[in-house]
């Protein structure tokens, strides 16, 4: 055997030995357990569900808009307005009750899946009391039962996170869902609130103070939407006015060292959606994602997945996502305890 037989022979053994390190530890990442901080109802039901769904409520689409095309994303969008796409379809549902139960099973299913073992899950709660016509108080106790049955049946604790969404009455909405907190004797279920929604509209002068007072009577964890569009203040106000204990993405926020100390000292979680923030274009293709700079100023962070089912990936995608950012294997193996750490549910063993 000449010297380049030996050579060939030994790149390929060299090869092979990679590609069962590779999968081997593909497998192994596969069955870690996890823990989701950063999910959204809507945005993690099965397009199967979905459809049946449709079908039997009789919904009509939006004119022009397609299943196959527009409910899911696989490649970055031009801008955020058109990643959201899907949810003008997301928000005609569920109009029937036993329509919320199959939706709520059918995402705690997808997330046992990627062996999610406790999850805080967002919804609006608003948009379900005008689909299933009934007051905030009964669409909260109908999503709490349905959440309740389907974490329950696959052995995870579940927290429920109310989402607001910015705009002029955003206020409104905020008592509102209070209200039916207090209502239902403040259940243990809901464990937080976050703001979500466009980061340009603008929202009432006295909403942060809202927000700081629901914190300190109820003990609820605050989450904040702020930074995915590229604007640094808002994550500062997050954290300055709103009193924020999490960050939903704040990619911005690695273009401010000063912020990123602030974070740290604070230490205030940043929720990272990898896969999300690159089809947003929250992440531009040519740039680095902000992983390394938030792990470089010891800001924390964990993993989460934001929508799953719209990108047809799940959060064990979103681990392997991290990855190919920069993140090592030793980071994706400590995110189980981290996520405990900055969860809001109480009691995670």
């Amino acid at each position: 055997m000449n010297q380049w037989q030996v050579d060939l022979a030994t790149m390929q053994s060299d090869a092979i030995e990679h590609e069962v390190i590779h999968q081997s530890f593909a497998a192994e990442l596969s069955e870690r357990d996890r823990g989701e901080l950063h999910v959204h109802m809507n945005g993690a039901i099965p397009v199967s569900t979905i459809q049946d769904i449709l079908a039997d409520e009789l919904t009509e689409l939006p004119s022009g808009f397609l299943i196959e095309r527009d409910l899911v994303r696989y490649t970055p969008c031009q801008s955020l307005a058109s990643y959201l796409t899907p949810w003008q379809v997301l928000r005609l549902f569920p109009k029937k009750r036993e329509n919320l139960d199959r939706l709520s099973l059918a995402v705690v299913a997808s997330l046992a899946e990627n062996n999610v073992r406790f999850v805080e899950l967002r919804s609006s709660v608003l948009y379900l009391a005008t689909l299933q016509s009934c007051s905030p108080t009964e669409a909260l106790e109908r999503l709490i039962e349905s959440s309740r049955t389907a974490s329950d049946r696959f052995g995870m604790r579940l927290g429920l996170i109310l989402t607001v969404t910015r705009g002029d009455y955003s206020s409104v909405a905020l008592s509102a869902l209070l209200q039916a907190y207090q209502d239902l004797g403040e259940p243990d279920d809901v464990v937080g609130l976050d703001l979500a929604g466009d980061e340009e509209i603008a929202y009432p002068v006295e909403l942060p103070s809202l927000y700081r007072k629901a914190k300190d009577r109820f003990g609820l964890g605050i989450t904040i939407h702020a930074g995915e569009t590229g604007r640094v203040e808002n994550v500062r106000t997050a954290v300055e006015l709103f009193c924020a204990d999490r960050i939903g993405h704040g990619t911005a926020a690695s273009k401010d060292p000063y912020l990123l100390d602030l974070l740290a000292r604070q230490d205030i979680c940043i929720e990272v959606c990898p896969i999300s923030n690159r089809l947003t274009g929250a992440v531009p293709a040519d740039e680095a994602h902000p992983l390394l700079e938030f792990r470089r100023h010891q800001v924390p962070f964990v993993i989460c997945s934001d929508n799953p089912a719209i990108h047809q990936r799940g959060l064990a995608d979103d681990d392997a996502t991290a990855m190919t950012e920069g993140l090592s294997a030793n980071d994706i193996y400590q995110q189980f305890e981290v996520a405990k750490q900055y969860s809001f549910i109480e009691g995670l063993e």
